[in-house]
């Protein structure tokens, strides 16, 4: 009976539902995030937060993972913030194609930053 029991438990135990993969690619961004709200003002910081979205995003690609919602929008803000405005916008475009329910708020960024109404 004890036998019994102990193999029933091994069954159970290794049949556990295997935890789901995560939906998209995330890198080092908390970390990241965090060093640059508070050192935001620093060149190299801001540089290395630019280069870890960028990093993501590239490698949510290669994993065929979709680009947590907010990433293309914060890179495309750092973009802009950097004087790259023709890149920024690209990314801006891909933040409102890749989660549409983003549309009404990015088109008012894109109308502040450019001008554009859409």
């Amino acid at each position: 009976m004890k036998a019994l029991l102990i193999s029933l438990v091994f069954v159970f135990v290794g049949c556990q539902k295997q935890p789901e993969p995560p939906v998209y690619k995330w890198g080092n961004y908390v970390k990241s995030s965090a060093e640059f709200g508070m050192n935001g003002h620093n060149k190299e910081v801001l540089e290395k937060h630019l280069s870890e979205l960028d990093k993501i995003i590239r490698e949510s690609k290669e994993e065929d993972k979709r680009v947590a919602p907010g990433i293309y929008a914060e890179y495309a803000q750092l973009l802009f913030q950097t004087k790259k405005t023709s890149k920024a916008k690209e990314y801006f475009e891909r933040e409102k194609s890749t989660y549409p329910e983003s549309s009404i708020f990015i088109n008012r960024v894109l109308k502040k930053l450019y001008g554009e109404n859409k």
